[in-house]
This record gives C-alpha cells, sequence and structure tokens, in this order.
C-alpha cells in the first residue's frame, strides 16, 4: 500500500481546479484574432479543449484543456 505524500495531495489538487474561460479568454490565451467564439468552439468541436455548455448561448471553455493544448498535450484531431 501506498501512502500519499503532501505532493501527491497537491497535485490531484492542483489537476481539480479548473477554472472556465470566454471566448475570448481563450482567444487571447491562444493568440487568436477571432472576435467571435467560432474559433474556441471550433476547437471543442474536435475535442482540443473542454467546452462548458450552461444553455445554447452561454458557453465557457477549461483553462486546463486550453492550456493542455497550448503544451502540445493534446494531438490533432
Amino acid at each position: 500500500m501506498k501512502l500519499k505524500t503532501n505532493s501527491d495531495q497537491v497535485q490531484q489538487a492542483a489537476q481539480r481546479e479548473d477554472s472556465l474561460l470566454t471566448f475570448r479568454q481563450v482567444n487571447e490565451l491562444l493568440g487568436s484574432s477571432c472576435k467571435s467564439g467560432h474559433f474556441a468552439l471550433r476547437l471543442s468541436k474536435k475535442g482540443l479543449i473542454r467546452a462548458v455548455f450552461f444553455n445554447e448561448r452561454i458557453v465557457r471553455y477549461s483553462e486546463n484543456s486550453v492550456r493542455d493544448l497550448i503544451a502540445g498535450k493534446v494531438g490533432a484531431a
């Protein structure tokens, strides 16, 4: 049985903590000049970033998934 160390707990907490971003924030992080939400929505439909739909008009995107895309941890679809 492996005991969890403090660093294991910190890593798990960091993985669970995730902010939700607007399409403008996603565009800013990715360096896109798109003024609408189409770019971020297209990335989510390809499965490259995770989208959270509150209703048909309000969509937010996972900051961790955007940072994973930037770091190259997500493959191109």
